[in-house]
C-alpha cells in the first residue's frame, strides 16, 4: 500500500529476479494499493512487475528451463490471472483500479450539499488543507483523510476478486509504512475487511482462517522542508516533522484495536540526508532504501514455517523517543 509500499515490493521483485523463491510458493500475486495511479514509486514498481513476468514466462515456460529454478524462477500473477468465476470485468493489473478518484476531498465528502453543522464538524476534523486536497494525489501523509476515502475500498470490484479468490492454503501479506497516508491509512482498514465476517465480501469463512502477516515501516526517512517564502506561495509539501507522531498515534491504536494477524513486523531507521519533498505524480522516485531491503528477511519466516497461531514482533532501529 502507497509509495513506500511499492518500493518494498521493488525491492522484492529485484530479488526474485536474482534466484529468491519464498518457501513453499506457488505464486506471488503483487496488488498495489494507492489512488495516485501517477506515483514515480508506483509507476516503476509495474514497470519492473510486467518486465519481470515476460522474462519469467520466457525463461521458464519454453521447456528449456526447469521450471521454478534460477533466475526468475518465482511465478508473479496478477489478479485477473488467476481465472476466478463468478467476477467479470477484471482489468489485467498490480494496481488497484480506483475509478479515478480525480477530485478534492471536500467534493468527496459533498461538503458544500451537506448542513450547517455537518460542515462545523467537518472543519474541526479537517484542515483547510486537507478538505481542498486534490484526491488523484493520494493522502500526502494524511491517514485521517485516507481512512475516509479508502472505506470504499471493500466495494471494489478488485477486493471482491481477490476475495473470492482465495483458499485456505493462502496467505496474505500487507506491506505499508505507518507514518504516511495511504499505507497508514488502508492497511489496518484492509485487515478488518478481510477478516469482518459482516463486510460483504465472499468466503467469510476463508476470509477468517487464511494466516495474514504484516511488514509495517517506520519513519526511515526525511523530506526536504521548504522555506518560509515557499510556503508562504502556498507551495504543496509533506511536513516529514510530524512522522513521529503520527508512528505513535499508529501504534496505540494498533495496539488497541488491531487483530486479526498471525505475524507482524515492524522495522525502521534514523533518517538521513533529507529526500527532495514531491507529495506525489511522477516526481515522487524516491531512491531505494537498505530497509526496505532488509524487510523481506521476514518473507521466509512467514511464508515456510510460521504456525497459525503464533504471533511474532520484531523491530530493528528506531526513532520513536
Amino acid at each position: 500500500m502507497g509509495g513506500t509500499g511499492a518500493r518494498v515490493l521493488r525491492s522484492l521483485t529485484m530479488l526474485l529476479a536474482a534466484g529468491m523463491r519464498l518457501p513453499d510458493c506457488d505464486q506471488v500475486v503483487p496488488v498495489l494499493v494507492d489512488p495516485d495511479t501517477q506515483n514515480g514509486d508506483v509507476t516503476r514498481t509495474v514497470d519492473l512487475l510486467k518486465r519481470y513476468a515476460r522474462i519469467h514466462n520466457a525463461l521458464h515456460q519454453d521447456g528449456q528451463h526447469v521450471k521454478g529454478e534460477g533466475f526468475f524462477g518465482q511465478p508473479l500473477t496478477t489478479l485477473a490471472q488467476l481465472n476466478t468465476s463468478g467476477v467479470e470485468g477484471l482489468r489485467d493489473s498490480f494496481v488497484y483500479d480506483f475509478g479515478g478518484i480525480n477530485q478534492s476531498f471536500k467534493d468527496f465528502m459533498h461538503y458544500n450539499e451537506a448542513s450547517v453543522e455537518t460542515r462545523g464538524l467537518l472543519d474541526l476534523l479537517f484542515t483547510p488543507d486537507s478538505l481542498n486536497a486534490s484526491l488523484d494525489l493520494g493522502f500526502r501523509g494524511s491517514p485521517n483523510v485516507g481512512s475516509v476515502v479508502l472505506n470504499s475500498l471493500v466495494q471494489a470490484k478488485e477486493m471482491r476478486y481477490l476475495a473470492q479468490s482465495l483458499n485456505t492454503d493462502d496467505r496474505v501479506f500487507f506491506i505499508s509504512s505507518i507514518f504516511g497516508g495511504t499505507g497508514a491509512a488502508g492497511f489496518p482498514l484492509l485487515v478488518k475487511n478481510l477478516r469482518d465476517p459482516g463486510v460483504d465480501l465472499p468466503q467469510p469463512s476463508v476470509r477468517a482462517a487464511v494466516p495474514a502477516g504484516a511488514l509495517v515501516l517506520l519513519p526511515y526517512f526525511k523530506l526536504q522542508q521548504p522555506s518560509a517564502e515557499e510556503k508562504k506561495n502556498g507551495q504543496d509539501f509533506i511536513d516529514s516533522n510530524t512522522f513521529i507522531t503520527k508512528t505513535k498515534t499508529a501504534l496505540s491504536y494498533y495496539a488497541e484495536h488491531l487483530e486479526g494477524l498471525e505475524a507482524m513486523y515492524y522495522l525502521g531507521d534514523q533518517a538521513g540526508q533529507p529526500l527532495p519533498n514531491n507529495p506525489g505524480r511522477a516526481e515522487q522516485r524516491n531512491q531505494a532504501h537498505l530497509i526496505e531491503l532488509l524487510g523481506h528477511s521476514r518473507f521466509p519466516t512467514f511464508w515456510g514455517s510460521l504456525p497459525v497461531s503464533s504471533t511474532a514482533a520484531v523491530r530493528l532501529t528506531t526513532n520513536l523517543a
